[in-house]
Parts: C-alpha cells; structure tokens; sequence
C-alpha cells in the first residue's frame, strides 16, 4: 500500500513542512534582501503578462474572423453557437468533437490571460516580502498572506483547468502548503533563508505552468501558420497577380510568428530566473544569468509591443 508522499510527491505533509520551518530557521540571518532583482523580475513578468495578451489576441481574432466566413457561407449554422450552460456562472459550445478552432484557440487566450494573472500577483507579493515595493507599503499578517494565496492558487487552478491541463507538480495550484507555510514564517521572522526556501519550494511549480504556458503558445504558433496557408492561395490566384499583398501577408505572418515565440522564449527563462531569486534572496553574489536571460526576453517582446502599437495606431490614422 503506498504511502500519502508516495501517492502526492510533490506535496508536502505538515510534519515535514514543520521540520523544513525549523531547519531553516536554525541557519538563517537577518541580513537584507537584494531587492533590485525582485524589482526586474516583477517588470519582467509584467511586460510578458501585457506581451503576452496583445500578441495572442490577434491570432483569436483571426480564427474569429474564419469562423464568421463558415457560418457566412453555411458551412456552420447560428445555433451551433449556442452555449450550454454548466454552472450558475459557467457555460460552454456544445461543439463535441467538432469545436471550431476559433473557440479552443480563443479558450488558451484565456487561460494565458489567467495564467500571467496569477505569476504577476506572485511577482508581486515576492516584490513587497523583499522590500523593493512603492515607500508606505505595509507588509500583510500572516493570516492575510495566507488570504492572498489562497486566491492566487485558485486563479492559478482557473488558468490550469481552462487551458485543459493541469500542471503535475502543481495540482493547478502555484503555491504548495510548505510554500504559504514559508512565506507566512519569513513575515513573522523576518529571516532571508525562509525566504530563499520558500522560493525554492515553489520552483517545480514555476517550472510546470511554464511548460503549460509555452505549449499553449506553439498551439496558437500553428493557427498562424494555418491562416496563413488560407489567405495565401487567393492572393496568389488573384488575376492580374499583385505582389504587394502577398508581400504584406508575409510580413504579418513573420511579425505574428517573431512575436510568438518572444513570449515562448520569455516562458523558456522564466524558471530560471526565478531560480535566481531564492540566490538574490540570499543575497549570493554572482552573476544572476536566468534572470539576466528573462529581462532580456522581456525587453525583446516589449519592443515588439511597441511595435504593434506604432502599427495599430498608423492603421486608425488611415482609416
């Protein structure tokens, strides 16, 4: 018969979270945090979270578009768009096997929406436990941390099960209970080791919707690609042949596809760069290489947000 750690090895039972609280706490110290880079992580987070939801909605809107030309051309009919509704405050299409494309790509946008939802509350809390938060910030009671992760692991379970998977390290959940149980010791003590070990107990669970994450983003890569094949053979047959809009369909395509895989790449470092933080935490010296990577992801999609705004507005300009 199997053990409980046997059957949930990523789980943590209360006496084992007691024994990590008390190994920890005989070797930790006082020292301060190295904020500066709880500071970049959270920025960094930040701009994939904002990356993240322009780039993706605009392969949604795509797939959108395609299915008003099915149900345009009676390909589909209306009332296959009809929801079922599952809950007081859930629905679903009752599409079955058929879903449109449209609705499952439409389904990860969410979920990614969710997803950097919950890493940038995370981000965020690790912000302010570290002191690098805005002047007059009140760090929480550990009753109420322990409020604030139990609503960001149910967005972070939310994310998980919208995209259909579920994370094995996670469970859905970002934050274990040794997690919650570490922070909650590191505002009651105040010692850099609790912190750095409750960063580390978190990492699979970075590590887990990372992965999630950067494979919802090839799925929608593949949409794109998939557009593309559609629009390309009209343009192409079109009689006189015009070049300009082949040539304006590339670029789109390339643009969509360069800006896709920025936010798989920002994914990619993520967990390393939040590797680094339980060292920043220690106040380690040495050079911080994941997090130095993500910043650098990070900066990479922020120019090319950029870039999409440039566009969009030259476009509202012309219109």
């Amino acid at each position: 018969m199997q053990t409980e750690s046997e059957r949930h090895p990523h789980r943590i039972t209360r006496s084992r979270t007691a024994a990590l609280l008390a190994a920890t706490l005989a070797f930790s110290g006082c020292a301060s945090v190295d904020q500066a880079a709880f500071v970049a992580f959270s920025n960094s987070v930040e701009t994939l979270q904002e990356g993240s939801q322009s780039h993706t909605r605009s392969v949604v809107s795509t797939s959108r578009d395609a299915l008003e030309q099915a149900i345009a051309k009676g390909e589909l009919s209306p009332a296959d768009l009809q929801l079922e509704f599952t809950g007081p405050f859930e629905t679903r299409y009752g599409f079955a096997d058929n879903e449109p494309t449209y609705i499952k790509y439409d389904r990860f946008q969410r979920g990614l929406v969710a997803l950097n939802g919950a890493l940038r509350e995370y981000a965020q809390a690790l912000l302010m436990l570290a002191g690098g938060a805005a002047q007059g910030d009140i760090l929480p009671s550990p009753a109420q941390f322990e409020q604030l992760t139990r609503e960001l692991n149910a967005n972070a379970v939310r994310a998980a099960t919208t995209l259909g998977l579920t994370p094995d390290a996670a469970q859905g959940a970002l934050l274990t209970t040794a997690a919650v149980e570490l922070f909650k010791a590191y505002l009651a003590h105040s010692r850099r080791e609790l912190l750095r070990a409750a960063i580390r107990e978190t990492q699979p669970q970075i590590q887990a919707f990372a992965e999630l994450a950067q494979q919802a983003v090839r799925i929608l890569a593949g949409q794109v690609e998939s557009d593309y094949q559609v629009r390309f053979l009209p343009l192409a047959l079109a009689s006189p042949p015009k070049a300009a809009p082949l040539l304006k369909l590339n670029r789109e395509t390339r643009a969509e596809l360069a800006a896709l895989q920025s936010i798989a790449d920002s994914y990619r470092t993520l967990p390393a760069a939040h590797r680094d933080l339980a060292l920043a935490a220690a106040s380690r010296p040495g050079v911080l290489a994941g997090l130095t990577a993500f910043n650098r992801e990070a900066e990479r999609l922020r120019g090319l947000l950029d870039e999409l705004t440039r566009a969009n507005a030259a476009l509202d300009r012309a219109r």
